[in-house]
């Protein structure tokens, strides 16, 4: 075995599809004039533009949807506690032993 301590550098842009590559260019083409002359120091000093994408801020939008839900739903709660003391509450032994099953195999997959 050898082992060289060479360093490769690759160009990235090469290797990119021409679509990517003018994909890229119109983005940069559509920035204002003032982000395309940011140089070093002057960068530092200005604040990060960040855009998200739409699915990207829909998931956000879930998140947070999900976490102002309580996690017990009290509702749900009271209403089987109130048929399981009536004697109302059946349980489908049937699709407990499909669920059973069920979960069983996917834990072999």
């Amino acid at each position: 075995m050898n082992i060289n301590d060479k360093i490769i550098s690759y160009d990235i842009s090469k290797q990119l599809p021409q679509s990517t590559q003018k994909a890229t260019e119109q983005i940069e083409a559509k920035q204002p004039a003032d982000l395309k002359k940011v140089e070093g120091a002057e960068r530092a000093e200005q604040d990060t533009i960040v855009t998200l994408s739409p699915a990207l801020k829909e998931v956000q939008t879930i998140k947070e949807i999900i976490a102002s839900e309580p996690e017990v739903r009290e509702d749900k709660v009271a209403e089987l506690k109130e048929r399981i003391e009536s004697g109302k509450y059946e349980i489908d032994h049937q699709a407990v032993a499909d669920k059973m099953v069920d979960s069983f195999i996917d834990e072999l997959s």
